[in-house]
């Protein structure tokens, strides 16, 4: 398990515990942009009518093989720029060996769950140090809190490592021990290896929502929005993460508001964010945690024109070797990297192929600016 913390003087702590702490400044993050498929809340748009009454057979039966051919039919639409810029933001860290990576399946899909009714469950406890304080809180609540302000602590599930997963949590402020002025946020942390990971996180006070990537370069933000749902302040919220291999599914109070698809992180451990920005104290109670058998939704590209040419690469200069007819279903895997072309894959076997992203040609139920970059 790594150990993350501010002084060395700590090193020979021996609790399974895993702190994050970072000294941010002002403007730590960079964001990248989301798709304007979105809109606010990040969730993808209705697909045109035409399609509730396609063909459900067609991912089967309508695609057509045919001999390479350089034809011209697709004409790509422009997509976003994205930054991938570092953060300004610094980590300190000492590092304990991590457990090794655990997946197998409980009776009922359910991997790993924690109601804290028993402190003996085997999360750190009445811990206070530095600038946090974490532990089990009765009757059934597990507390983080940060009571400096730009700062942010991580903790996570004890011996355990997640590859594709279902993650849910029950949040709540304390508000008698949160400040009553400035901004925080908290939530779930996931794919985490050392100061890598990814997290899922809310700010009650403006409603807003994030999904965080920490790197040894810092932290950034790969996409936010906005949920008029999140009432953390006054009740519970349950948060919701799926991930499953690339793809990752966001959930708040049983809705889907966004998702976002990157490769870098594969495996690692799940668990608790909670950061201060302005705010001088946050201090957040995390009740029932359940990690269960993935449940992501299906992402799927459907054609909506006559007929669409698959090509063996990114571009209009790739030859072809097959035509999707309208109605073929297709499930999205990646995008070229200027965003006007996905690579799909061709029903439920390993055949592969590039189409154009064009909204025209195809409908896909996440936007293509989420989907991971792939060279051809």
């Amino acid at each position: 398990m790594l150990v993350t913390i501010l002084s060395s003087r700590w090193k020979p702590l021996a609790f399974v515990l895993v702190l994050a702490v970072s000294s941010c400044t002002a403007a730590p993050y960079q964001q990248v942009q989301s798709s304007p498929l979105t809109g606010a809340t990040g969730v993808a748009a209705t697909p045109p009518a035409s399609l509730e009454a396609s063909n459900p057979v067609a991912a089967a039966t309508g695609v057509t093989a045919e001999a390479p051919n350089p034809a011209e039919s697709e004409t790509p639409m422009p997509a976003e720029t994205m930054s991938n810029a570092p953060s300004a933001g610094m980590e300190i860290s000492t590092t304990v060996a991590a457990a090794p990576a655990e997946q197998a399946l409980a009776q009922g899909g359910v991997l790993y769950q924690d109601d804290f009714t028993d402190p003996k469950s085997g999360w750190p406890n009445n811990l206070e140090f530095g600038n946090y304080y974490i532990g089990y809180h009765e009757p059934n609540h597990y507390h983080v809190e940060v009571h400096v302000p730009y700062d942010r602590a991580v903790v996570t599930v004890p011996k355990r490592s997640f590859t594709d997963f279902t993650m849910e949590s029950k949040v709540l402020v304390a508000p008698n021990n949160t400040a009553k002025t400035g901004d925080f946020r908290y939530g779930l942390v996931f794919r985490r290896s050392g100061n890598q990971y990814y997290a899922f996180v809310v700010s009650p006070r403006t409603k807003s929502w994030y999904v965080l990537k920490s790197s040894p370069n810092g932290l950034v933000e790969l996409k936010k929005g906005s949920h008029d749902s999140i009432q953390g302040l006054t009740a519970e919220d349950t948060l919701r993460v799926d991930a499953k291999g690339s793809n990752f599914f966001f959930h708040i109070n049983d809705q889907t508001i966004g998702q976002v698809s990157d490769a870098d992180y594969a495996t690692g451990e799940v668990g608790f964010f909670v950061e201060t920005l302005d705010s001088p104290r946050a201090h957040i109670h995390f009740g029932t945690t359940t990690i269960r058998e993935v449940e992501a939704p299906q992402l799927e590209c459907t054609v909506i024109t006559q007929a669409l040419k698959m090509r063996v690469g990114p571009g209009t200069m790739y030859n072809t070797f097959a035509t999707a007819r309208r109605g073929a279903r297709f499930e999205p895997l990646a995008r070229s990297t200027d965003g006007f072309w996905i690579y799909v894959r061709v029903g439920t076997g390993d055949a592969t192929g590039w189409i154009s992203s064009s909204p025209g040609l195809v409908y896909c139920n996440v936007p293509v600016d989420d989907l991971a970059a792939r060279q051809p």
